[in-house]
């Protein structure tokens, strides 16, 4: 998705710039939308810029703040209202194209899509063309396969077109053995929501090796299935929307995604799973009150509802809503259908809240639940262990997830750290620190660690370098700052020292204040 990432700032700049109605009119509602918007109140956001469109609506700035709020809280009104300004002004982001496909679709209106999949040249989104173009094809009674063939797909079309013309195959009643081919080739690909999307429209009798050791969900799906769904141009370009949705989910970029999900939502409002990640973007763009009314939306029965309890765990986490979200965390892994992903996922919030010897006991029921083999739970186990006090117990783990990991930095440079800490074989450490420097050679982390080794060895100036090396890498690096001024204080440069420290102090957290700031006064003791 690196080209969309690269580009899709196109038009966001407006949000930067002051409106010009704040010279000739009274903004009172823009300023309290702007307000409600900062502190995630995103439906009296959406009112509050939809009033002053209304006394400016010739101003594209306004209209940007009400067409990114509008699709957050779903008034899609307000949204072609917004895009309609900017549209006039030029100055429209090219992710309206796709709104104004979308809604145009839904309301059955193909030469309107057709018109505003035409906006979509030079623009992020023209990968898109051949995939939007082959569908219109095919909805006026066309060959879209064969339109989709003729037409030349980058690399990125090419992710999303796949799914896209097995769907189509089956829209024209082709369920041949070649259709049935490029399913099993999507069924192989471990893109489950693509799985779905198929079985969905072959329904319970032709779906069943789509579906077939998925997992809990699948097997929730399955016991869903009615009759074939039809398969329509919205049917599919919903489900593509979605996966792009999925594919771009992340808080950098909840903008790009909202827009995503809700022309999914637009084309098929029962689509749970965009509703879902809809809801996960709502989140990462500040407006977790939102993002939970969304999820409250996704009927219990449905066999995604587990999914959406999943981010609604993750929605009162980020929101400091941690015994709430510990509370529904618990209540998944004690359900019989638990994965262990949900159980690892309740034992790292135990973790973040400071309840280690409870969370060493769940990440033990993740292992027993099939975990073994997985690295990253060994790890955390072993975390969890060592943050409980029971050292003796932490180092077998930390080894098991350096073994079943042996090219990955991170298990090497966490068990390095460890044995130094504890008192362990400093040999070892070593050993296993500079393999995880020539494995990670910018990582700097890897650097503050095996440079700190050196210097607990007695090789400071060695150590100093490398650590050295760490500060330029992470300047606001608390903890290689504070090595690198204990290197340099054993080195007698007590004044670069100091600086150090000083930097440390600045992004230091507050456990680690107060020695820092003893240094700072006393400089490198027994104590400190």
């Amino acid at each position: 998705m690196a080209p969309i990432i690269r580009t899709c700032s196109l038009g966001l700049a407006l949000s930067l710039a002051t409106p010009a109605a704040a010279q000739t009119a009274d903004l009172t509602d823009y300023v309290r939308a702007r307000a409600a918007d900062a502190a995630g109140a995103a439906g009296v956001a959406a009112q509050g810029y939809g009033r002053a469109m209304a006394a400016t609506p010739d101003d594209p700035v306004i209209a940007l703040r009400a067409y990114r709020q509008a699709l957050m809280v779903g008034d899609m009104a307000l949204a072609t209202r917004a895009a309609a300004v900017m549209e006039k002004a030029g100055v429209a982001p090219p992710d309206a194209a796709l709104v104004d496909m979308a809604a145009a679709l839904a309301a059955g209106n193909q030469t309107g899509a057709a018109d505003a999949v035409k906006r979509l040249k030079g623009t992020p989104f023209d990968f898109l063309m051949p995939i939007f173009t082959a569908w219109l094809a095919q909805a006026r009674g066309l060959d879209g396969v064969a339109v989709l063939d003729s037409l030349d797909l980058g690399a990125l079309a090419r992710r999303y077109a796949a799914p896209q013309r097995a769907l189509m195959l089956l829209a024209q009643g082709k369920d041949s053995s070649s259709v049935l081919e490029s399913m099993a080739t999507l069924a192989g690909d471990g893109d489950a929501d693509a799985r779905i999307d198929l079985a969905t429209v072959r329904g319970p009798d032709g779906a069943r090796f789509l579906l077939q050791g998925g997992g809990a969900e699948m097997e929730a799906v399955a016991r869903s299935l009615g009759a074939p769904q039809p398969v329509t141009i919205t049917y599919g370009l919903s489900r593509m929307f979605r996966a792009m949705a999925s594919d771009l989910g992340g808080d950098r970029m909840a903008t790009l995604t909202i827009v995503l999900a809700r022309c999914a939502l637009i084309l098929d409002p029962g689509e749970t799973r965009a509703r879902i990640v809809l809801a996960d973007a709502i989140n990462g763009a500040g407006a977790p009150d939102l993002a939970l009314q969304t999820l409250a939306a996704v009927p219990k029965d449905s066999p995604f509802a587990r999914r959406a309890a999943g981010v609604r765990v993750a929605v009162l986490r980020d929101a400091g809503r941690a015994d709430a979200a510990l509370a529904d965390a618990k209540a998944l892994t004690e359900d019989h259908s638990a994965t262990p992903l949900e159980v690892e996922r309740y034992a790292q919030l135990l973790t973040d809240t400071g309840r280690h010897e409870a969370a060493a006991r769940v990440y033990a029921e993740a292992l027993r639940r099939g975990g073994q083999g997985s690295a990253d739970l060994h790890l955390d186990y072993g975390l969890a262990l060592e943050q409980a006090g029971r050292w003796d117990q932490a180092l077998p783990e930390l080894r098991k997830a350096a073994e079943l990991a042996p090219n990955r930095a991170e298990m090497l440079r966490t068990l390095g750290v460890a044995l130094i800490t504890h008192g362990g074989d400093g040999a070892d450490a070593l050993r296993l620190l500079e393999r995880a420097r020539k494995i990670a050679p910018e990582d700097a982390e890897v650097a503050d660690a095996l440079g700190w080794a050196y210097v607990r060895q007695g090789e400071v100036a060695r150590g100093a370098a490398l650590l050295e090396t760490a500060t330029r890498s992470d300047p606001a690096g608390s903890t290689a700052n504070e090595h690198l001024g204990d290197a340099y204080w054993r080195l007698g440069r007590q004044f670069e020292a100091r600086y150090a420290w000083r930097a440390a102090a600045i992004h230091a957290a507050p456990t680690d204040a107060e020695r820092i700031a003893r240094k700072l006064r006393e400089g490198l003791t027994g104590a400190s």
